[in-house]
């Protein structure tokens, strides 16, 4: 079972750009550089950013987009995303069809889980919680097929990532859900975006990563001797591949100076057995 994951595609309405690049025209290639893949992936998963605004007129084209996607796709609303909107101009089936207040759901059909879970506040307030009603669900969820292995999609990444001006937002719900994931964590990746780079963490002793933006980024950060820098980042893509014997195997693919996309190593913390 292959998974691949997209995020903050931040698709903006036609004409427009998101900090003067052409989101849709990375997405489009990023969708490309999944359908190259060998093995292919069996589920695309887009982990919130859909739209930088969320207007109806940017989800349109967002849909049109992953209409070229030749595997089935399944989205989790990130900060910036409407929930309404999303859902108005989104097949339901790609949101699990949730008419919770929160979007939530479980997709059962594939050898690995796909859950996902809505921890957004106030649009577009960066920080994340965890209601109490999401925490219950996904209690009673996991349960239901305890040993087999889920990913957990989530937009806000529910650990410490050193981007100390995100982390200050917090993630309320994040000691409950450790506590929950404790006793399942061989079988659970959690996997998030939000920060427009890769970082790995643990929540509950389970695995937890972050993966690139599809479109190039200037990814901030605050360093505790220097007080601020920039650090720009390639677009790219993740891969999550169960295998029974080693568990969840994560590669980060990075867009390449010749379009193409390449699997790389993001460092000593970075994603598990990503080959250089």
């Amino acid at each position: 079972m292959l998974v691949a994951q997209l995020t903050d595609t931040h698709v903006v309405r036609p004409g427009s750009t998101y900090f003067g690049v052409d989101t849709a025209a990375y997405l489009r290639d990023a969708i490309d550089a999944l359908h190259a893949l060998d093995p292919a992936p069996d589920v695309v998963v887009v982990t919130g950013d859909l739209t930088n605004f969320g207007e109806p007129a940017e989800y349109e084209r967002f849909a049109e987009l992953m209409a070229a996607s030749r595997v089935p796709y399944f989205v989790v609303p990130g900060n910036h995303d409407d929930r309404d909107a999303m859902r108005a101009c989104l097949p339901p089936r790609t949101y699990g069809g949730s008419n919770d207040a929160r979007v939530r759901f479980a997709i059962d059909e594939y050898d690995v889980r796909v859950i996902g879970l809505d921890a957004n506040g106030a649009r577009p307030w960066p920080g994340a919680r965890l209601d109490d009603a999401s925490l219950r669900w996904l209690d009673r969820t996991l349960a239901l097929r305890d040993a087999t292995p889920a990913l957990v999609c989530v937009h806000q990444p529910p650990f410490r990532t050193g981007l100390h001006y995100l982390d200050a937002f917090g993630f309320g719900g994040a000691r409950r859900l450790r506590a929950l994931l404790a006793p399942r964590a061989r079988h659970v990746r959690v996997i998030s975006g939000h920060i427009h780079c890769v970082r790995v963490g643990d929540v509950g002793g389970a695995r937890a990563s972050t993966a690139p933006s599809t479109a190039p980024q200037v990814v901030p950060e605050l360093f505790e001797r220097r007080p601020f820098a920039l650090r720009r980042e390639r677009p790219g893509f993740a891969t999550h591949a169960w295998d029974a014997a080693r568990g969840f195997v994560t590669t980060v693919f990075r867009r390449a100076d010749d379009g193409r996309y390449v699997p790389v190593a993001e460092s000593a913390a970075a994603a598990e057995n990503a080959p250089a």
